[in-house]
């Protein structure tokens, strides 16, 4: 089975995204979802979910109870079928055993197990490269069992391909799309989010008002690495999803930021990506009144440890929301009470290692 990552809290819907996409027989896993191990699954997940955020292709499962165990295992996989010595390759390891509990050290032992293979074999050795691999490689190890793992995406797929650069704390994309569709967002809705930042949400909701697939402005995936890729079969898968793409229509998607940089950065983003119709305007919450009256507010204020926060923002805050279907994400209960709003809802989300909610109001 292929296993599709995605952030804590979402599985179920992932599930639903991955049926609505076609791929059958999706079951929910922990922080992921098994799949049925199908080439075409691969090329249509990678380049149509808006909520994976790895693709995991297993090349081995065994028993692992040491380091022994892994080492043996890793040095006898045919590695010349996904590897050679131009290519350079990383591996991230996710271990629970009590003979192997650092990662770090797991990826070190199966790393010796490639290299020392190569070395036999061809007299050299690939070369590790942490941050930009040309071919990335997965280690899962738990009650003494491992699965070692091509992983198909590369890069994580929340890493679209449009963003240039980024604010202080920006959201990732894919936890961005699974908030939107909590919001059962469609391009019916006047969106609009007020601490707009890079612009996240703004070209999130886009993509999705167009039918832009999420892999539409990606240049490299991992799933080319693998034997049994096929390049007409993913470029079929390709030219399919493209070719749902449609305009987007005026006036249905806004932002603003009192950050004149955040402004400029989204802006940039939106231009480069084709969405230049979206206004977005340098606004201080306190001063912000949108040309249309949004039907839907999605936003990421700054809170906690994330940027320094002030009781008549979310005042401020509060008074915009007003009447307006609303999803804030991460507002703790102390700055909501200094809102005096009270959430019609809440649901318990991860976003960069930190336990985070998200409020619906209206």
């Amino acid at each position: 089975m292929i296993f599709v990552t995605c952030p804590t809290g979402i599985e179920q819907l992932l599930v639903d995204e991955l049926k609505e996409l076609g791929v059958l027989n999706a079951r929910k896993g922990f922080r992921g979802v098994y799949v049925p191990q199908e080439m075409d699954y691969v090329y249509k997940i990678n380049y149509c979910s808006r909520l994976a955020t790895r693709v995991l292709y297993p090349i081995k499962q065994f028993p692992c109870k040491n380091k022994e165990d892994l080492y043996e295992n890793s040095k006898r996989i045919p590695w010349q079928q996904y590897l050679n010595l131009k290519k350079t390759f990383a591996i991230d390891s996710n271990v629970s055993s009590p003979m192997l509990r650092n990662s770090l050290y797991a990826s070190l032992v199966m790393k010796d197990g490639i290299c020392d293979l190569f070395r036999e074999k061809c007299g050299e050795r690939p070369s590790v490269e942490t941050h930009n691999p040309d071919v990335q490689l997965n280690l899962f190890i738990h009650e003494e069992k491992a699965t070692i793992s091509l992983d198909t995406s590369g890069a994580p797929l929340f890493k679209r391909g449009w963003r240039t650069e980024s604010t202080e704390a920006p959201i990732q994309e894919s936890l961005a799309a699974a908030i939107l569709r909590i919001a059962n967002y469609s391009p019916d809705e006047i969106l609009c989010d007020p601490f707009c930042g890079s612009g996240t949400f703004l070209m999130e909701a886009a993509m999705m008002a167009t039918h832009t697939p999420p892999g539409f402005f990606r240049k490299q995936w991992g799933f080319t690495n693998l034997p049994e890729f096929s390049d007409a079969a993913w470029k079929k898968v390709k030219a399919e999803a493209d070719s749902r793409r449609i305009s987007l229509k005026p006036g249905i998607i806004m932002g603003a930021d009192k950050d004149p940089q955040a402004v400029a950065m989204t802006l940039a983003h939106l231009t480069k990506a084709g969405f230049e119709g979206i206004e977005v305007v340098r606004k201080d919450i306190r001063s912000y009144y949108p040309t249309t009256s949004p039907t839907l507010v999605v936003t990421n204020p700054p809170y906690g440890i994330r940027l320094s926060v002030s009781a008549e923002l979310f005042t401020a805050l509060a008074r915009f929301l007003k009447n307006r279907t609303a999803y804030i994400l991460g507002v703790d209960e102390g700055i909501i009470r200094t809102m005096g709003m009270t959430p019609r809802r809440t649901y318990d989300l991860k976003s960069g290692g930190l336990d985070i909610t998200l409020y619906r109001f209206g």
